[in-house]
C-alpha cells in the first residue's frame, strides 16, 4: 500500500517561486478581468470602489482557488493550456462569488469574465517566455 510522503506536499513551499508568484499573477489576471467584465468597456465609468472591491473580492478568490489547485499539482510542468484553463477556472469561481450576474443569464458574466482572464493568462505567459529568451 503507497505511503503519502508528508515533504512532498506543497505547503512548505510558498515562495515566489512556489505559490506565491502563480497566486498573484492569478489575483491580477482576475482583477483585471472582473474589472474589465464589469465595467462592459467604459473604464472610466468604472473607476469606484464598489467595482474595485468586487474585483478585488474575484481576484482574492481566484487566488486561492489557484493556490488550492496548484498545491494538487505537479508544479514541474508549465503549459499554456494549464495556465489558461487555471486561470479561467479560478476566476470564473471568484467572479461568482464576488457578486451577482450583471446581465442574464446568472452564468453568462463569469463566463465572459473567465475567458478574458484565460487570455490574459495567455498573454502573460508569452510575454514571460518572450522575457526569458532575450
Amino acid at each position: 500500500m503507497p505511503s503519502l510522503k508528508f515533504n512532498a506536499l506543497a505547503f512548505g513551499d510558498l515562495h515566489a517561486s512556489g505559490l506565491a508568484r502563480p497566486a498573484a499573477e492569478k489575483f491580477a489576471g482576475a482583477w483585471l478581468a472582473c474589472f474589465l467584465v464589469m465595467a462592459r468597456g467604459n473604464v472610466f465609468a468604472a473607476f469606484s470602489f464598489e467595482h474595485a472591491l468586487l474585483a478585488t473580492i474575484c481576484g482574492t478568490v481566484g487566488a486561492m482557488v489557484t493556490v488550492v489547485l496548484l498545491a494538487q499539482m505537479d508544479r514541474t510542468i508549465d503549459s499554456v493550456a494549464r495556465q489558461a484553463t487555471i486561470s479561467a477556472v479560478a476566476t470564473f469561481i471568484g467572479d461568482i462569488f464576488a457578486h451577482p450576474s450583471h446581465f442574464p443569464p446568472q452564468w453568462a458574466e463569469p463566463v465572459v469574465t473567465a475567458a478574458v482572464s484565460a487570455g490574459i493568462a495567455i498573454a502573460v505567459w508569452y510575454a514571460k517566455r518572450w522575457v526569458k529568451s532575450r
